[in-house]
């Protein structure tokens, strides 16, 4: 038949023919021709699943490795708090040390300029100002005021304060200052006698000495060894004469005995005769001056270094 396609099968029982039409051929072409495609669009499907599946790998992989960065990040954030605390806390330590009320509000920086600041002005008055005691111990046997003379059995105002000591006790600078008086004759009043002239307007008179070791215009140190205790001059028996002087006034020695950092506004209600508030400010200026001065300084060191390496690079 025309069009017909004859397919023969054979077996051991025989063979048997089959007759295929048009029609029939182009539903099995159809199906080979889908079949095919099916095929095809399978293995293209499962190639790019593949291709998903392996990007998900990889996707996967670089999550887990941001989770362990994040990880590490948030623990590094941790330990930096924790620092951080340390370090606030450490402020609020030092801050209460040199009298500040601790400003948990404001920035670690801001912190820290203020307090620096602050202790920079204390350190300087305390280096300036005669503070601490003149002795290594400070056990008062007379007062500042008015009392019986000990030598003249009369009523008179004691201008210093006398310090138990026997003779040849070292006797210390209560701040730095120039040697103004240094007195070796040792039969009258004072006796042998040192008067050390610090910055503000504040004198200290060391009085009744056995020895100098310093001279007049030399420069001393807060804390360095002026000379020793005796018992020259107008005296009961061996001690220390000690006074301190603001323009002339006499003060109280005690206030500036028992002066520290500790108790650094202590002195300030206690003395009203002197102009703290002015002399804070000079401190302040001091201070300030000083670190523009340091940091001209290096301005200049850093340019000449700069200059030099410019100038050895070109040679």
């Amino acid at each position: 038949m025309k069009n017909s396609t004859v397919i023969t099968i054979t077996t051991v029982h025989g063979s048997k023919s089959f007759t295929i039409g048009q029609f029939a051929k182009n539903i099995m072409g159809y199906a080979v021709f889908f079949s095919f495609m099916l095929f095809l669009g399978g293995g293209i499907f499962v190639y790019m699943l593949s291709a998903k599946v392996s990007d998900y790998k990889d996707i996967e992989e670089k999550y887990h490795r941001l989770l362990a960065t994040n990880s590490n990040l948030e623990m590094n954030i941790n330990k930096k708090e924790n620092e951080l605390g340390e370090i606030q806390e450490k402020i609020s330590d030092i801050e209460t040390m040199i009298g500040l009320e601790p400003k948990e509000d404001f920035e670690v920086g801001n912190r820290l300029d203020i307090a620096e600041l602050d202790a920079q002005e204390k350190l300087l008055m305390l280096r300036n100002i005669p503070n601490g005691s003149p002795l290594n111990s400070n056990m008062v046997t007379s007062n500042f005021g008015w009392r019986e003379n000990p030598t003249q059995e009369s009523k008179q105002f004691h201008t210093g304060l006398d310090l138990r000591a026997t003779i040849n006790t070292p006797v210390y600078a209560t701040a730095d200052g120039i040697v103004e008086v240094a007195r070796k004759e040792s039969k009258i009043g004072y006796g042998k006698l040192l008067v050390l002239d610090h910055v503000l307007g504040f004198k200290t008179l060391y009085a009744h000495l056995n020895e100098l070791g310093v001279k007049a215009g030399q420069f001393v140190k807060k804390g360095q060894l002026i000379g020793y205790s005796g018992n020259t001059g107008i005296s009961s028996g061996p001690h220390l004469h000690y006074e301190v002087r603001y323009i002339g006034i006499a003060l109280n020695p005690k206030s500036f005995v028992d002066w520290n950092l500790k108790d650094y506004g202590r002195i300030f209600e206690q003395e009203k005769k002197v102009g703290w508030e002015s002399l804070s400010q000079g401190i302040k200026w001091q201070w300030t001056l000083l670190k523009q001065l340091s940091s001209q300084k290096e301005q200049r060191l850093q340019a000449s270094l700069m200059s030099n390496a410019n100038y050895t690079s070109t040679d």
